[in-house]
């Protein structure tokens, strides 16, 4: 994907650190503490507990340039994914909180839940599932592996319910 999403340093907690999640949005964003905690359950339960992966909380005009920079579609979406090639490497994911507080209108949902959801759904995919330039089988596949994970997010309702 060209440069890091993270900046370069030496410092030995960077080092240690294997989520890296970094609000890039220009308006409101979710707490990154109860993210933190989703990315790292699923890299157990998706056996990547470890591998770095980097996630950008952005908004509209972001996720537009990266989708359209790197995928040719001129438009927002709601999460990318850059899958990494590298062992002990996820790789990065681009989530458009816009696009979440978007849906949290529609749908009733939180934006902390739908943010959560979009970073799952995108850690699946540089897990290897994907669901459009596959067979119906193997997108029914990361709709079931999807399925499995989203006890994962019942901790980011309870966070949305308490406040």
């Amino acid at each position: 994907m060209g440069e890091s999403l993270t900046p370069k340093t030496n410092s030995p907690a960077r080092a240690r650190s294997s989520i890296s999640l970094r609000r890039r949005h220009p308006g409101r964003s979710p707490d990154t503490k109860p993210l933190r905690a989703l990315v790292a359950a699923a890299g157990t339960r998706l056996e990547r507990a470890g591998d770095r992966v980097e996630i950008l909380l952005v908004g509209d005009g972001a996720s537009r340039r990266y989708n359209r920079d790197y995928l040719g579609r001129d438009r927002p979406t709601n999460v990318i994914s850059f899958p990494a090639d590298e062992a002990g490497e996820w790789g990065q994911l681009i989530v458009n909180v816009d696009e979440a507080a978007r849906q949290s209108g529609e749908t009733g949902y939180g934006l902390l839940y739908l943010t959560g959801y979009y970073i799952l759904h995108g850690l699946l995919h540089l897990s290897g599932y994907d669901h459009e330039r596959v067979s119906p089988d193997e997108a029914a596949r990361m709709k079931e592996r999807e399925e499995a994970l989203r006890d994962l997010l019942a901790p980011l309702l309870e966070q949305e319910d308490g406040k």
